[in-house]
């Protein structure tokens, strides 16, 4: 008896309706982004493929941050997050997108790589590394990961959807096996489209860190999306009481986390580099610590790792005390963009440009890469129910609400059950 007041107190998920303002604001960024794109492969070419790159990249980077949370859910058997789980798994729709995406950059890899130019058989460094840098490769990898990529989270996503319909706790342990084949996918894949696409952007450098470099701001700024819609969607109500203060603050540190794991890993390569002092290793530094773009160099650890790790330190801001953990989630997200334009653009070699320029090509192209982005998991978002109801752990997410730490499992478990019979 001493129990039952907690059966009747979780009000069931709503159904999401997004505003037709948000679907409305992301197809004028996609069009806006488009014409701009257009218009500058007649104007600058190499600019308007390179914001091609950094909207691609950058959204990617968002699409696989879904389901990589959701597979480290599943191997770690975690119960809390369930609940939110549907946002990832709309994030992880627009890696279908991604794939025509994909294929359209082949396009534009001769302006991009001076590895596909004909003089580059005169240059003795590349020339070493034509069994590894050369269109096949590219094109292999660029249409084979990012298929497999959504595969895996199609199959996935089937099998949560499905599990809203019978309950079948055989679902979830499908999912394990599913997100250990994505991890394994997501490891592969990753590390070549980061070599390929990013890395080989100077073909003389190397560095056998940047794709770990790469996932940590991939990741960082992932979980500060996922940050970004729960508490719209908590605002507004939409999650009834199966979602509460205890998500935030466990997405909160997540990001705190990763933040700190960003720092460590951008700060180990850079020492690491720097120290060995090997001229094929060093050129990537030096051409971002000259000509003006040492201030950019310079001002990416403050914005990226000092300014968000000193505000989330207190527990109060990662449960969103006064919107903090929001503010620092759209800086996140903001400074993720700005660091994928310095990896791509600094690129003397191709039009004789040394210092960094204002981006009035790639920057609206890159907006356009995100009206789809929004366009695709806003979609994927409200066309299914927005809390996963009939998962069997649901009742470890639930208490994360709502603090019951007393409750018994019968108890948690009655939650869960009321939450379906009222939804």
């Amino acid at each position: 008896m001493a129990h039952a007041s907690h059966h009747h107190d979780i009000a069931p998920p709503k159904d999401l309706k997004i505003p037709k303002l948000f679907f409305m604001i992301a197809l004028g960024l996609l069009i806006f982004g488009a014409v701009v794109f257009a218009a500058a492969l007649f104007i600058a070419p190499v600019r308007a493929w390179q914001g091609y790159l950094i909207g691609f990249w950058f959204t990617l980077s968002l699409g696989l941050a879904g389901p990589f949370l959701i597979a480290t859910q599943y191997l770690s058997k975690a119960g809390w997050g369930i609940s939110i789980r549907r946002i990832p798994e709309a994030m992880g729709a627009y890696l279908f997108a991604a794939i025509p995406l994909s294929i359209a950059a082949l396009l534009g890899a001769p302006k991009l790589f001076k590895w596909l130019k004909p003089e580059a058989v005169n240059d003795a460094i590349i020339a070493q590394k034509f069994d590894f840098l050369n269109f096949t490769g590219l094109a292999l990898v660029s249409i084979a990961a990012p298929i497999a990529f959504a595969l895996v989270h199609f199959l996935m996503r089937r099998n949560s959807l499905a599990q809203d319909v019978d309950g079948k706790a055989s679902h979830s342990r499908q999912n394990i096996l599913l997100s250990a084949l994505f991890v394994i996918v997501f490891v592969l894949g990753f590390s070549f489209m980061t070599w390929y696409w990013i890395m080989s952007l100077d073909a003389h450098w190397f560095s056998t860190m940047f794709q770990v470099y790469a996932f940590a701001g991939m990741f960082q700024s992932g979980l500060a999306l996922v940050a970004i819609v729960l508490l719209v969607l908590l605002a507004h109500g939409y999650f009834g009481g199966t979602v509460g203060v205890q998500h935030v603050h466990d997405i909160g540190k997540l990001v705190f986390a990763f933040t700190v794991f960003y720092a460590y890993i951008a700060f180990c390569q850079f020492m690491l580099i720097w120290y060995a002092n090997i001229p094929e290793e060093v050129v990537w530094y030096t051409h971002r610590l000259e000509d003006g773009w040492q201030w950019v160099t310079l001002a990416l650890p403050f914005v990226k790792f000092i300014i968000p790790f000193l505000v989330l330190l207190p527990m109060d801001h990662k449960k969103n005390k006064n919107n903090i953990l929001w503010y620092i989630c759209w800086l996140l997200l903001a400074v993720q963009l700005f660091e994928v334009w310095y990896w791509v653009t600094p690129y003397p070699h191709f039009d004789g440009h040394h210092g960094p320029s204002l981006p009035i090509y790639e920057l609206p192209i890159a907006l356009g890469f995100v009206g789809l982005f929004m366009l695709v998991t806003g979609r994927a978002l409200q066309a299914h129910k927005l809390v996963p109801i009939k998962d069997p752990l649901l009742h470890e997410s639930i208490p994360h609400s709502h603090s019951h730490h007393g409750s018994s499992q019968a108890d948690l478990e009655a939650q869960a059950n009321n939450v379906v019979r009222e939804s």
